[in-house]
């Protein structure tokens, strides 16, 4: 153990440190912290529009009154409801692109409108080109996040050395321009640079390649992207997660990047879903809400069993972390837990925190892959409670019953642990530690 713990806070604890404080990864992460709302907003409007079973072939009773009653609602608000998922959903690229330039220019104290039009029009640049020489619309939900990404990145790199060298500047200081105007038209000639070479670079990729830019990164990361998607993928990530969180090392290290690849699956069964697409026979099964829904029930650590154990623990410091934990526990915030018990560097908690992640990963891909389940295609949030989210998530009922399962298959994994915890405090307690 001690050589293991050597090796992590030596070797991978830096790097995971940097990685977690570079300025794309932070840019990136604001940028999707700022749309959970709104990608919350357009994941309810699609499921009020979406009853989870047709009336018509249900026997007469309460169940048939209420999808019929869910129905007409639905038929009388779908345009609505229908626009405000596209102008969300369906364009999460977008809005992302938009995020990052505005994140990125705050990062280097920059004024942030200009910047943040450059990323913006230089990733609509390569998701709109068409090989045909329209415009394509295709391209700017969540299967161009890595366009986006990539132009947002490149682009702003580009407008800030070429304006911090002041190449092509036109300096119009003191003539009574406002500024906003002196800075954009100041910096026109690094405006026409970068444009150029996003559309000459776009021409070459497409007459090489014959398929638009997007297309081309998506088959490029569609490795990386069928790993995510796996068992062996699920494992990997949360118990590298989980290790790294009990160093002390935030998930948000590797949940950020990994956002990139959720979020693209996650756009792909939605709009599955909303073309018609059964939600058992969805392309994905580990996306954005699949993480934040059935895996991380209660936090990082599935630590909802770990809470219920500690409200009902003979310690008394156990007890009163656990009686303030359990509540913010129901809305995956276990920080209380994490740095109350505490949980972090705690050798006797590190198994069950490692493991109940991916325990939970693993039964869920089985039911899903198995069509016991729904597979996910909303998102209501990685704050919502697990029950009322999972059932969110699929528009199915027997995924509010396996997340009550698997807070009991939690609890088993942490009780046994968290026996020999509790005995640890409780000859603390009563002073009968032996020293």
């Amino acid at each position: 153990m001690g050589k293991f713990t050597d090796f992590i806070e030596k070797k991978i604890a830096p790097m995971a440190n940097k990685l977690g404080r570079n300025k794309y990864v932070v840019a990136l992460q604001n940028s999707f912290f700022a749309m959970i709302p709104f990608i919350t907003v357009g994941s309810l409007a699609l499921v009020l529009i979406s009853p989870p079973a047709d009336y018509t072939t249900m026997d007469p009773g309460f169940g048939r009154s209420l999808m019929q009653g869910w129905q007409a609602f639905a038929d009388f608000t779908g345009p609505t409801f229908n626009f405000i998922n596209a102008v969300t959903m369906s364009l999460l690229a977008l809005w992302i692109a938009v995020g990052m330039g505005l994140n990125l220019a705050k990062q280097h104290k920059m004024a942030p409108h200009v910047p943040t039009l450059v990323t913006t029009m230089s990733f609509l640049i390569w998701a709109t080109m068409n090989p045909e020489g329209g415009l394509t619309f295709s391209y700017l939900d969540g299967t161009g996040l890595f366009v986006a990404l990539v132009a947002s990145i490149v682009s702003f790199e580009l407008y800030r050395a070429l304006s911090e060298k002041k190449v092509g500047h036109i300096d119009l200081s003191g003539a009574g321009v406002p500024p906003a105007l002196a800075d954009s038209l100041g910096n026109l000639v690094p405006l026409v640079i970068i444009f150029i070479l996003f559309g000459a670079a776009g021409q070459v990729i497409m007459a090489v390649t014959g398929s638009p830019v997007p297309e081309l990164m998506y088959l490029i990361m569609s490795p990386l992207m069928g790993l995510v998607d796996s068992l062996a993928g699920i494992i990997f990530l949360a118990v590298l997660v989980m290790i790294l969180w009990w160093f002390g090392i935030h998930d948000s290290v590797i949940t950020g990047p990994l956002d990139v690849f959720l979020m693209n699956n996650y756009s792909a069964n939605m709009t599955a879903f909303a073309a018609g697409t059964a939600a058992a026979a969805l392309p994905y099964i580990v996306n954005e809400p699949f993480w934040w829904t059935f895996m991380t029930i209660g936090g990082s650590g599935a630590t909802m069993g770990l809470a219920f154990l500690a409200m009902t623990s003979k310690s008394k410091q156990i007890r009163t972390v656990g009686r303030l934990g359990v509540i913010p526990a129901l809305f995956n915030i276990n920080e209380p837990l994490i740095f109350g018990l505490p949980i972090m560097y705690n050798p006797t908690l590190l198994i069950p925190f490692v493991l109940a992640m991916p325990v939970n990963g693993v039964i869920t891909y089985l039911c899903m892959s198995l069509g016991i389940v729904n597979k996910a295609f909303s998102y209501g949030g990685w704050n919502m409670p697990a029950p009322i989210s999972a059932f969110i998530a699929t528009l199915d009922w027997r995924a509010i019953v396996l997340t009550i399962v698997l807070i009991f298959i939690d609890i088993v994994i942490y009780l046994p642990f968290f026996k020999v915890f509790e005995k640890q405090k409780l000859a603390e307690e009563t002073g009968t530690a032996k020293e």
